[in-house]
């Protein structure tokens, strides 16, 4: 069974859009907070159940939690640059392009 993509004639127009300065900045904090606090429920609930059956002191398990916000630090910032990029592709009307995993790659001026 074969199935039709549908494309438009056209791609619509930027200002078609719904999108401006403000939308786009609701939309990449969105997705900025829902991921640092995703992560870092999952680095925190991971820790503390690996430490939970390993034994470890209590203040080993704070230290874990302290080097665990590092890489949730990490993505965070990426998330935040790739999100803003994102949307600012969409409202020139520009496709998506593929994500580079540098941290702080998409906040550099260019």
């Amino acid at each position: 069974m074969e199935q039709e993509i549908i494309t438009p004639k056209a791609p619509p127009t930027p200002t078609s859009h719904s999108m401006g300065i403000f939308h786009s900045f609701l939309s990449a904090a969105g997705v900025v907070l829902l991921s640092v606090t995703k992560l870092g429920a999952a680095f925190a609930a991971i820790i503390w159940a690996l430490s939970q059956l390993m034994g470890l002191p209590d203040f080993v398990m704070y230290g874990l939690m302290v080097l665990g916000l590092f890489p949730v630090i990490w993505s965070t910032i990426w998330i935040a640059g790739r999100a803003w990029h994102v949307e600012q592709l969409l409202e020139n009307g520009r496709d998506v392009d593929r994500p580079v995993f540098q941290a702080f790659y998409y906040w550099k001026k260019r």
